[in-house]
């Protein structure tokens, strides 16, 4: 079953979250999604569809379900400041 422009746009996301390349997160269908969905189907014994359907996003919200650290440190995507750095008043206003 395909899915619509909303849950497309989960796939791109929880691709990307796992390191998948998507292209832009615009919730369209394109060669770069198809590509990232068929390496995720290889790389997980899977059969290689290359569609964005309900089947594959039940399967990658399991993954990212079962280890959103891993999935984390799988992206490279590390947070480079905390909470506080990002949101706290500038040094070059007073800081804090």
């Amino acid at each position: 079953m395909e899915v619509d422009r909303a849950e497309t746009v989960e796939i791109q996301i929880l691709l990307q979250h796992l390191g998948y390349e998507v292209g832009a997160i615009d919730g369209v269908a394109g060669p770069l999604l198809s590509g990232a969905i068929r390496a995720f189907e290889t790389d997980h014994g899977l059969p290689i569809t290359g569609r964005a359907d309900a089947a594959l996003g039940e399967v990658l919200h399991g993954i990212v379900a079962a280890g959103p650290a891993r999935a984390l440190v799988a992206t490279g995507a590390l947070p480079r400041h905390g909470f506080w750095q990002r949101h706290s008043w500038p040094a070059r206003m007073g800081g804090l």
